[in-house]
């Protein structure tokens, strides 16, 4: 640790607060499109949705805070601000978009004609799936946004996103949005079957995994992995790492560890769920056979008869 003299005041803090106009413009529009979309859907349907709606606009205020002020100011000296940016935008704004609905109303949002052209862009997006064996998106989500994770913290990737505002940009822009999908596709695991709850929870121990791997890296290297960042805030690059490491490896895990009990939860309950219908399935056929088998059963000692000859 340096000295005290080069500690951060709130002065300080402040001081280097900035804001990206394209980031904040490019949020405006997104925004004004959701709210389109979700006018439209209103108006159509007579179905309002404030907590979709709500999510969504906290999941908007969350990214300002990530990319415009002190966070965004002070991520290109103190590498452990920067993964404090990442996971706002991770971890915190994605998870808030997905509940917000984010694909069937920004869908909604757009002409007719752009419409269609999105929907066969997602017939073929099918067919192509189902010739690689129809993969389960939520599955693709997950291997997409690991391969980025990883992919972006290479140390030449991340230094050169540091240097390079249009390519920090891009690796946000891939945060956020594999993020998105991810979190899109777990939210909608909550209304499905047992088979993709327990996908769902396999899903969520795999980022478990790779973000802890990655940031046990981070924390236990013994030298600066980043030649970008060179200690500040009275922090030695060292120490600036392995506090960010620690960042990326416990919070996410927390988070993902209490949505994956959740959905194992889920998992269980269906299994339960679908061996009390079976079960009763097999008692009612039970019933039905032996009800059967005694109506057909002649009973003893009926003699009935016979008519008379003609």
């Amino acid at each position: 640790m340096r000295d005290d003299a080069d500690q951060l005041t709130m002065d300080d803090v402040w001081s280097r607060a900035t804001a990206d106009p394209a980031a904040l413009a490019a949020l405006a529009g997104v925004t004004a499109w959701y709210l389109l979309g979700q006018a439209r859907r209103r108006r159509a349907t007579g179905a309002s949705q404030p907590r979709r709606t709500a999510s969504f606009l906290v999941g908007v205020a969350v990214t300002i805070v990530a990319v415009a002020g002190p966070i965004a100011g002070w991520s290109a000296h103190l590498l452990w601000v920067h993964m404090v940016q990442h996971l706002l935008l991770t971890v915190v704004a994605a998870p808030l978009f997905a509940f917000g609905s984010p694909v069937s109303t920004l869908r909604l949002g757009l002409s007719p004609s752009t419409r269609s052209t999105v929907a066969g862009w997602s017939r073929r997006s099918r067919r192509l799936r189902r010739r690689l064996g129809d993969p389960p998106l939520l599955v693709v989500a997950t291997v997409v946004h690991i391969a980025l994770t990883w992919l972006w913290h290479a140390p030449w990737l991340y230094d050169l996103a540091v240097r390079n505002a249009a390519v920090h940009a891009l690796e946000h822009v891939a945060f956020l949005g594999s993020a998105v999908w991810v979190w899109t596709e777990i939210v909608a695991t909550a209304r499905r079957n047992r088979r993709t709850q327990a996908l769902a929870t396999l899903c969520l121990a795999a980022l478990i995994a790779t973000g802890g791997v990655l940031g046990a890296l981070l924390t236990f290297a013994g030298r600066s992995v980043y030649d970008v960042y060179t200690g500040a805030g009275g922090m030695t690059a060292l120490e600036d790492q392995q506090f960010a490491g620690a960042l990326m490896w416990v919070p996410p895990s927390f988070v993902y560890a209490i949505v994956a009990l959740r959905r194992f939860k889920s998992w269980i309950d269906r299994a339960e769920q679908e061996l009390r219908a079976r079960e009763r399935q097999q008692r009612l056929a039970a019933e039905r056979e032996a009800i059967g088998s005694v109506v057909g059963r002649p009973v003893a000692g009926d003699r009935s008869p016979s008519p008379p000859d003609a």
